[in-house]
């Protein structure tokens, strides 16, 4: 007998036996059922639109590819599942919502100019459901699992380039929503705003929001009438604000698809506005200044109330001494907290202030320089002790942009290996 043959199986090839064994001892009693169950399927793959589901606001636009049967192959181009009718026929849906609330007699509503952004939404996100790489099918059995193990690690599947005929879909797409929202009857509201980054991030169009934030803050609101009549607005108002989400969702685009210029136009139209500043203020410093204002009121009633609790003093005097020692107590501290919360630069990685900003101003715009050093890390080196070698016109224009805000690019003495 041959040594190969009496030589002994390992811990592995004794489970791969064991396996088989139970599958032949359960084949016999199952295999009508599962000859009847396989027959309602064409194939064991799936496409990416059964696998993913439509969002809820999702209008049926355009047809939902199928599966397809046969032999997979290396690379599958799912754009191609959309003929050029059907992206004209929903486009030409879009348009025609789009055309209907622009007209210079009349004044649509909140509830109209959002519907048809949604159909543009809709459209949008169809677009995207198609551009979106197929996750790789694979078997979930132990067997699969042991076979495995030999094996080299897929590569990430690559997204499929858009055809001609759907990128000139995505570009007269986000022309028709930039239409509607720059017409002048159209009011700008913040879900009006909202809804439309929203289609141009997903469409990747990010030169289509800075001037879009400007007319939001600029734009003269519109007011039903016969003629209609327009009314100036104040940019610096509370309710102009673009607000915190939208921002950085339309920051976030910019950066992106890699447009630097758009980047610090949507910082300057968004946290660099008088009127976000304001909204901060509104929103997170105005508790902390009534209390301030409050203070000496609530310290005087408090000490005078203390006063009657002793016999050592005049009660005057004991209400003086009181009075002080709360008023100390509380200003000390709460200068000590102002200071550190203002100076914490722990969030800081590229971009910090300048020696000598007011740390009033350092904590009012601190979403501003959060934004401008997101940017900065984004075009820089990842590695840290690259940080400081980056060159070119971009880069410079960069540098000198952070300067006029009053901020430092890559301290030299907050940089790694420089305490």
């Amino acid at each position: 007998m041959s040594r190969h043959a009496l030589r002994r199986r390992t811990e592995v090839c004794q489970l791969c036996n064991f396996m088989i064994a139970r599958q032949r001892q359960f084949r016999e009693p199952v295999r009508a059922q599962r000859f009847l169950l396989s027959r309602g399927f064409t194939t064991r793959r799936r496409s990416n639109a059964q696998i993913a589901e439509a969002p809820s606001s999702q209008i049926p636009l355009v047809a939902t590819p199928t599966a397809t049967c046969g032999k997979p192959t290396q690379i599958q181009n799912k754009a191609s599942n959309l003929s050029q009718a059907d992206l004209g026929e929903a486009l030409l849906k879009v348009r025609t919502a789009c055309s209907t609330l622009q007209s210079p007699e009349r004044v649509p509503s909140e509830k109209e100019v959002l519907i048809a952004l949604s159909q543009c939404n809709a459209l949008a996100e169809a677009l995207e459901l198609e551009l979106t790489p197929s996750a790789p099918v694979t078997s979930s059995g132990a067997a699969s699992a042991l076979l495995s193990l030999d094996e080299a690690p897929a590569k990430q599947s690559l997204s499929p380039k858009p055809t001609a005929a759907m990128q000139q879909t995505i570009d007269q797409l986000a022309k028709e929503a930039f239409q509607l929202v720059k017409y002048p009857t159209v009011f700008i509201s913040p879900p009006v705003l909202e809804l439309y980054v929203k289609i141009q991030a997903i469409l990747r169009k990010a030169e289509m929001l800075p001037e879009v934030f400007q007319m939001y803050a600029n734009k003269p609101a519109p007011q039903e009438g016969s003629p209609v009549r327009y009314s100036e607005q104040n940019p610096h108002k509370i309710s102009n604000a673009v607000p915190a989400p939208t921002a950085n969702r339309a920051l976030q685009t910019a950066i992106d698809s890699k447009q630097l210029q758009i980047a610090m136009d949507i910082v300057e139209s968004t946290y660099g506005t008088r009127a976000f500043r304001r909204s901060k203020f509104l929103r997170q410093g105005i508790i902390p200044a009534t209390g301030a204002v409050a203070l000496p009121v609530a310290a005087y009633t408090l000490a005078t109330q203390m006063a009657h609790f002793q016999t050592t003093m005049d009660s005057g005097l004991a209400t003086n001494v009181a009075f002080a020692g709360i008023m100390a107590y509380t200003l000390f501290t709460g200068t000590i907290g102002v200071v550190a919360i203002s100076t914490a630069n722990d969030q800081m990685d590229r971009v910090t202030w300048t020696p000598g900003i007011p740390l009033r101003e350092r904590w009012i715009r601190e979403e501003e320089r959060h934004a401008i050093d997101k940017i900065a890390g984004a075009w820089g080196f990842r590695e840290t002790w690259r940080r400081g070698e980056e060159e070119g016109s971009d880069w410079d224009a960069l540098r000198e942009w952070i300067g006029e805000k009053g901020m430092i690019l890559d301290r030299v003495d907050l940089m790694e290996g420089m305490d």
